[in-house]
């Protein structure tokens, strides 16, 4: 039986399976960049349609990691990684 794997574009984490073409959400959105730790769900302390008056920048960010002065706010969205390259 084959076997196929996938790299994460973000982080360079191989993933694995034995079906071609599946597709693998790889986890590495959940963690800070700066220190590692496992981040929060962001949650707007104002209504999201605030910070997009006038034509003003909507909020972006999905996940904070309070482990800095200032928090670090990540907009990154989770990664879908396809195996698609054969292994042996």
């Amino acid at each position: 039986m084959s076997k196929y794997m996938g790299k994460c574009s973000k982080c360079g984490k191989t993933y694995y399976s034995n079906r071609k073409g599946d597709i693998i959400v790889c986890d590495c959105w959940k963690y800070c960049p700066l220190c590692g730790a496992e981040m929060q769900p962001y949650t707007p302390d104002l209504t999201p349609s605030f910070y997009g008056l006038d034509g003003k920048r909507d909020l972006h960010v999905l996940m904070v990691c309070m482990n800095h002065s200032p928090p670090f706010y990540s907009s990154q969205k989770p990664v879908e990684v396809v195996a698609h390259e054969k292994f042996e």
